[in-house]
């Protein structure tokens, strides 16, 4: 367990973590001395802060930014069940245990809803699909009929942006 934080520690990790996306602090969770059977009692626990700032301090801030890319790349695929074997296979070599993976990414969350909000920036971090788009094979885009007006029921078919691999229009 983490050493306990003074108060102007304490700042600067609660600020650090706040730069951090969800994505972000599972990777720093997983990579840290966290057990990986920790079920905290209390959701707001603040070990968990010193937990992210110890895996951010062993991988450093790029590569947990890269890591968490590649995570929330990997859960879009994982949702709509697209995972190919290429993947996969990536994936589990970043995060060979599932069940430290499960935990980390419950503290996370708690982490979010109890002790550090974060930045609009953190939550702009891109999932990044690490292999090509199951779906549109790595062109970055798919043929589909697209509604161009819902009121008159106006469609058009044709290329555009993939909904899996492209940032959707809008965001940061």
């Amino acid at each position: 367990m983490p050493a306990t934080l003074d108060a102007p520690q304490a700042a600067s990790v609660t600020a650090l973590v706040e730069d951090l996306s969800a994505w972000e602090r599972t990777v720093a969770l997983y990579a840290s001395d966290m057990p990986s059977t920790y079920g905290s009692q209390i959701p707001g626990d603040a070990d968990v802060l010193g937990w992210i700032g110890q895996g951010v301090a062993r991988l450093g801030r790029d590569e947990i930014r890269q890591r968490g890319s590649y995570l929330a790349g990997y859960r879009r695929v994982w949702l709509r069940k697209l995972v190919t074997r290429e993947i996969g296979r990536r994936h589990s070599q970043r995060f060979p245990s599932a069940r430290r993976l499960n935990t980390a990414e419950s503290r996370a969350s708690a982490s979010i809803l109890y002790l550090a909000k974060p930045t609009p920036a953190a939550q702009a971090l891109p999932a990044v699909i690490d292999g090509q788009c199951p779906k549109c094979d790595g062109a970055g885009k798919v043929w589909a009929t697209w509604v161009i007006d819902d009121a008159s029921d106006w469609c058009e078919e044709g290329y555009g942006p993939c909904w899996l691999c492209q940032p959707e229009e809008g965001a940061a």
